[in-house]
């Protein structure tokens, strides 16, 4: 797992990456218990031993597996839930485990890392972004932008500061919380509007023609490969036309020309995607496709910028 439990505040957090930073097994693929470090292994190991002596305790923290602070025994015991659930293959079950971390605890991150903006949006990303949808306005003229996993929605503003021509900026986010603040830190800006909920189901129920779905820095890992397949289909079909910007991380050996599936990867053990797959697979044409390498501090690692449009 990628961070510790966010009840111990942002700073543990910061040093939490900040000392893992270095650690490259973070980065890559989990084809096998083989590719993590031999420590992580035997905790990994312990924990899934751990689970037939433990029936209830894991029942109990299956349900809600963040929902509490946990002792030395309850972690182990989560860490075998995990462990169970990787070797088994059991995508669904780890999306669950996911989702419960970054719905209780996803504004803690973001008041964390409030940095991130300016530090790695400004800095490596958005001269891209703004190029890419400026050409992109120039022939197909979008309406609306949406953000899914809008975070703090400093993106969206400042998108809404810099594209001309799109009228509508909505931002999606899972966290209640965090769309709450963001109403009232951006209340004074009509432009931008901000919906707390699941993006599958948002996307499935509110997308319209025109309009280009962006996601930054690292959402789409957390969504299963069949969810972010029903999304883009939904596009192709309901929104045309439409687009789709992406700034997502991959696991930095995934073989995109013969890796299809969607690998686990990462010490979140979140999804590594063939974005460019999926995209073609649901019929969109790719206009840009650029890597990057990741923010030391963050942990380094590749991350891909995709521009993808269905006309």
């Amino acid at each position: 797992m990628a961070f510790p439990n966010a009840a111990h505040g942002a700073s543990s957090l910061i040093k939490f990456v900040m000392k893992n930073a270095s650690d490259s097994y973070g980065t890559y693929v989990k084809r096998s218990l083989t590719d993590f470090p031999m420590t992580a292994r035997l905790k990994m190991l312990a924990g899934r031993c751990a689970l037939p002596f433990c029936r209830r305790r894991a029942r109990e923290i299956n349900a809600d597996p963040f929902g509490r602070e946990l002792g030395a025994l309850d972690k182990l015991v989560r860490k075998g839930l995990y462990t169970r659930a990787f070797m088994s293959r059991n995508h669904t079950q780890l999306r669950r485990f996911l989702s419960n971390y970054w719905n209780r605890y996803a504004d803690g991150f973001h008041q964390a890392w409030k940095d991130r903006f300016e530090r790695v949006f400004l800095k490596h990303d958005a001269e891209i972004i703004i190029s890419a949808l400026e050409e992109l306005t120039q022939h197909t003229h979008p309406q609306n932008l949406v953000e899914i996993g809008c975070g703090g929605g400093q993106v969206l503003a400042y998108l809404s500061d810099h594209l001309e021509g799109i009228q509508h900026f909505t931002g999606i986010d899972l966290s209640e919380e965090r769309i709450s603040e963001n109403r009232r830190d951006f209340q004074h800006r009509p432009d931008l509007a901000f919906h707390a909920g699941d993006a599958v189901d948002w996307v499935q129920q509110h997308t319209k023609r025109h309009t280009v779905f962006l996601t930054n820095g690292g959402v789409l890992e957390y969504f299963l490969q069949s969810e972010l397949q029903c999304i883009l289909q939904h596009i192709a079909t309901h929104g045309v036309p439409a687009a789709m910007m992406i700034i997502e991380n991959i696991g930095s050996d995934h073989d995109l020309d013969r890796e299809k599936d969607s690998l686990i990867y990462g010490r979140e053990m979140s999804f590594s995607h063939n974005y460019p797959y999926l995209f073609e697979q649901a019929g969109f044409a790719i206009q840009h496709y650029s890597e990057r390498t990741g923010e030391p501090i963050d942990g380094g690692g590749r991350w891909v910028r995709i521009l993808a449009v269905k006309s």
